[in-house]
């Protein structure tokens, strides 16, 4: 008894006949009868009465039919459920990115994921982009949003967008209030700098290098709240990507003056390596769109 002789057998009963049945099921008749014949035989009674024009259930044929159609219902409810439970994202996803990213984006990617993707487990990690890119190729992560990152054949990259490095500090400083900065003009200016292993540290010390100028860094410094107050003060400069700044910009706590020439590229990484899964696709193509609009939204300018 299986599945099929069930589809067969209230194909049948519905018809009331063996050719019309076996047109709409596509079989040949004599095929069809021999699975109904089978069926009774296993049943041990049978379930029609044949008829000058066709068929007619027996009584237990008709309660077979009964029991027989909510079996198909259930089993057709099931597989709806379960093409559906395949495409829905779900299972762990991790995501790591700069403080200064993490920031603005992972409030949103939060509230998007709770309200649209409520079965994926995710996980949000401040990283930097030596550490982030180790974890990805060890399979720790996901995905990472990095910048400027080394070409690597286990590491696929997606291009997010471009944005300067500004000077920093007071608002009412007239250094930050200018339209823009040579490199050269930070010579001898005593700056608070993220550690060496942060890539945009490395991006603006090579810059200067090829000017031909050494910064003057007076403090190494990660807390962020703690750097905005020695910002705010106005007795040290920052050297920091505008992602890192906009919000204090806009409410006038700081004040940045962009850095001509010197720029950083953000992207998204992911393991080469790394099977693909519906969790880590919907994070993937959730994480681009919202990072082209907070490009748009802070003022970052794409270029391509």
């Amino acid at each position: 008894m299986d599945l099929r002789q069930f589809r067969y057998f209230g194909q049948v009963a519905r018809r009331e006949n063996f050719r019309k049945a076996s047109e709409d099921l596509r079989v040949a008749q004599s095929a069809l009868t021999r699975q109904i014949q089978i069926l009774e035989q296993e049943l041990g009674f049978l379930l029609f009465d044949r008829v000058k024009r066709g068929v007619r259930l027996t009584a237990a044929g008709q309660r077979l039919l009964e029991r027989s159609q909510h079996i198909l219902g259930e089993v057709d409810r099931l597989k709806e459920t379960l093409q559906i439970e395949a495409h829905v994202p779900s299972g762990p996803a991790s995501l790591a990115a700069p403080p200064s990213v993490g920031r603005l984006l992972f409030s949103r990617l939060a509230q998007t994921f709770l309200k649209s993707y409520p079965k994926v487990q995710l996980s949000l990690l401040e990283g930097f982009t030596s550490s982030a890119l180790g974890q990805l190729r060890r399979g720790e992560l996901s995905l990472a949003i990095v910048t400027d990152p080394p070409l690597d054949p286990l590491i696929e990259y997606t291009h997010l967008f471009t944005e300067s490095i500004y000077l920093v500090g007071r608002p009412d400083d007239p250094r930050v209030k200018k339209r823009s900065l040579e490199v050269k003009s930070l010579a001898d200016l005593p700056l608070v700098m993220t550690s060496r292993h942060n890539r945009s540290r490395q991006l603006i010390e090579s810059s200067a290098a090829r000017e031909g100028i050494r910064l003057d860094i007076r403090l190494e410094l990660e807390s962020g709240d703690t750097l905005q107050q020695l910002l705010q003060s106005g007795r040290i400069y920052g050297l920091l990507p505008y992602s890192s700044i906009v919000e204090d910009a806009q409410s006038r706590r700081l004040g940045g003056a962009p850095i001509r020439g010197l720029a950083m590229k953000r992207y998204l990484a992911k393991s080469r390596s790394e099977a693909n899964s519906i969790a880590r696709e919907t994070l993937e193509k959730t994480v681009i769109g919202e990072m082209r609009e907070l490009a748009k939204r802070v003022g970052v300018r794409e270029r391509g």
